[in-house]
């Protein structure tokens, strides 16, 4: 017997526990909505080209940064509450396209602003940290662009 193990180690695995980040965005609901359905929209805050059906079965296609592409698949379209899609990145092992669930839940506030909240489900526990940095980063372009600011160029490199 060897003091070390030689069987092969198995792949990234699904994490139980979900990535949830909370923002709070100056603008009503239905306007932050629109920056998750409007092509036009989504590109103020993410991503450098996207092509996206955002309706159940549509297609999620997003060029992040010039080479990274993240792609998948609507599971739901609720206006003004939620929406939900497959999520995975072209060319990975560790979260193939659609390997993954994202859910972005709406909640109106009081003062008419919203708090977003996203849930990314079934990361490995490795691709995870650097999803939340990568999320964190784009819901603060989002909190920016929905109430119609710039947030200028994206020049974040995961």
């Amino acid at each position: 017997m060897t003091d070390h193990d030689t069987r092969p180690t198995p792949g990234p695995v699904p994490s139980d526990e979900p990535l949830i980040l909370t923002r709070h965005v100056a603008a009503p609901p239905e306007t932050v909505f629109d920056f998750l359905v409007d092509p036009e929209k989504v590109l103020r805050w993410m991503g450098t080209a996207i092509d996206i059906d955002p309706r159940p079965g549509g297609r999620f296609w997003m060029n992040a940064n010039g080479r990274d592409i993240a792609s998948g698949h609507y599971r739901e379209v609720v206006r003004p509450d939620r929406v939900v899609f497959t999520f995975g990145w072209d060319g990975s092992e560790h979260v193939p396209d659609g390997s993954t669930t994202v859910t972005i839940s709406l909640a109106a506030e009081d003062d008419g602003t919203t708090t977003v909240e996203l849930r990314h489900d079934g990361l490995p526990f490795g691709p995870a940290d650097a999803h939340a940095e990568g999320w964190t980063h784009l819901l603060g372009r989002l909190a920016i662009a929905a109430p119609g600011g710039d947030p200028g160029a994206d020049d974040h490199q995961p």
